[in-house]
């Protein structure tokens, strides 16, 4: 069982550019620092938010979208990804779909939408690799300018058996 709880609060946000929205983008975040397999250090994430905002840190404006009506996945996985991974696959800590559009077929406003969430199951998710990937890509189209994508993650540095580590390890160290 887990013990020795060190609480953590881990950010990690990008700005990718129109061009990358499409092709999709993922910054990695080192847990080199937290994680230590071979001791039994391991990470449980409690939590997981993801958000957006325009580069000045205000609300993404309606100008940003109101003619394109850009959606994507954001998500934050294990080990080094290079794409937007199913939400089936083991490797998957939490996922969530977005939806903008200003202005509905009949001309009402329409506020941004999040949904397909995939949350942090309630009893956490144990992290022994070193690294996690927190990507985004943009299906249809892209916002009209550079937008942030954050990512806030809850957790706490946990002692597990070797075997529990070992066992973490096999799935999450996976890369693709």
């Amino acid at each position: 069982m887990a013990k020795s709880k060190v609480p953590l609060i881990l950010r990690a946000a990008f700005t990718p550019t129109t061009t990358e929205q499409a092709a999709g983008e993922q910054l990695a975040i080192d847990l080199s620092a937290y994680v230590d397999a071979l001791s039994g250090k391991v990470l449980k994430i409690n939590n997981v938010w993801f958000g957006v905002d325009f580069s000045s840190s205000q609300a993404v404006p309606v100008a940003q979208y109101e003619a394109d009506a850009p959606s994507g996945t954001v998500q934050l996985t294990t080990g080094t990804q290079t794409g937007v991974k199913a939400m089936s696959d083991d490797r998957v800590i939490a996922m969530q779909q977005y939806y903008y559009q200003a202005v509905d077929v009949g001309g009402t406003s329409v506020p941004p939408s999040w949904f397909s969430v995939l949350p942090v199951p309630d009893m956490g998710y144990f992290v022994a690799a070193d690294g996690l990937s927190f990507m985004n890509e943009t299906s249809g189209d892209n916002f009209d300018s550079d937008i942030r994508f954050l990512c806030v993650i809850e957790a706490e540095r946990v002692k597990l058996t070797a075997s529990d580590v070992n066992f973490l390890l096999v799935n999450q160290t996976l890369t693709g």
